[in-house]
């Protein structure tokens, strides 16, 4: 190369390292903000969407190690293990924790009060005791729900309109989670005026739940199957859905994992949406904005996911006004 060839690339590195000092301006590492986001399990409502609330995070500016330390702490489903995340980043005195769920905001509560809590999906937030009102929440917690009883309410008119002559079906729930129980109450609600009763079944542990799904179809009065959101029945989903097909009932579920392990429809919120929804939450926090006065968003985005090669193996045909409704149907 010649000497003015390596000046010019010289020139060249030079400029380009001066943009780069100017896009990321060289904070000292101990003046940067701290962000944990934590979860108990690794699916479910309660799941991780890590990457979505990464990139968005990126998108606005935040980006690990040079404008923020942004940490990722996972519990394999340890209450204990979650409780001692906590502890230590409380005591380690962490700028915001990102609650993926309804039990990771109840563990960060045992521990503080005081440090912004964005929640990216948990259940009723009001129903599980975390913060005053929707509105104004209070406190240190705000960020984004999951649930809307209107959807709860929607995904059992959906299955009617798919099965006209259903008159019975079964819901699976963990009453656990005090947030389950306002939409088992809805999706009972909703039925009645529908002509649809649904059968209340509580489950507590994973053998309580083996047991109900064992069960189903007694008597011949299941005649379809249902479930409110939570990790203890999404991590049997295989098994529920399964039972559902060798009795040949349609099953209309929560969240789309369940129809693409085999289950026939699915209707929920857009759950990676909502953990990119819960960066924007963490971007305001840092830049100022309280916790207690930022409303908590309920979901926006829904999807029904239609799975017909799951219709065909009970020997079912979805009518057209369903399909026409479905975000993606699994063929």
């Amino acid at each position: 190369m010649s000497p003015c060839m390596k000046r010019r690339a010289w020139l060249r590195q030079g400029a380009s390292m001066a943009l780069a000092s100017a896009a990321w301006p060289a904070w000292p590492q101990s003046a940067l903000p701290r962000v944990a986001y934590v979860w108990l399990y690794n699916e479910g409502p309660s799941g991780p969407y890590n990457e979505a609330f990464r990139e968005r995070m990126e998108q606005l500016g935040w980006v690990s190690g040079r404008t923020a330390h942004i940490e990722f702490h996972n519990a394999h489903g340890s209450g204990e293990q979650l409780d001692n995340i906590m502890r230590e980043l409380v005591r380690g005195k962490v700028d915001v924790i990102v609650a993926t769920c309804t039990p990771e905001a109840h563990s960060s509560r045992k521990f503080t009060s005081t440090i912004p809590v964005v929640l990216a999906a948990t259940g009723d937030p009001v129903a599980a005791g975390l913060v005053q009102s929707i509105a104004r929440p209070g406190g240190n917690m705000t960020g984004v729900s999951s649930m809307s009883l209107t959807l709860s309410a929607r995904r059992v008119a959906l299955l009617k309109e798919a099965f006209p002559r259903l008159t019975q079906g079964t819901v699976l729930w963990n009453p656990v989670r005090k947030d389950n129980e306002p939409e088992v109450q809805i999706m009972q609600v909703a039925g009645q005026r529908l002509g649809l009763q649904l059968q209340s079944v509580q489950v507590r542990s994973a053998e309580e739940l083996a047991s109900q799904i064992e069960a189903l179809g007694w008597g011949g009065r299941t005649q379809s199957v249902l479930n409110a959101g939570d990790t203890l029945v999404t991590t049997s989903r295989q098994a529920l859905v399964d039972k559902a097909a060798s009795l040949r009932i349609p099953g209309m579920y929560e969240d789309r994992v369940f129809v693409e392990a085999g289950g026939l429809m699915s209707y929920g919120p857009n759950l990676r949406a909502q953990h990119r929804r819960a960066a924007e939450y963490v971007d305001r926090i840092l830049k100022g904005a309280r916790p207690g006065e930022m409303p908590i968003e309920q979901p926006t985005r829904f999807e029904l996911v239609v799975n017909l090669k799951a219709a065909r193996a009970i020997g079912v045909t979805l009518p057209q006004t369903v399909l026409l409704q479905a975000d993606e149907v699994i063929t």
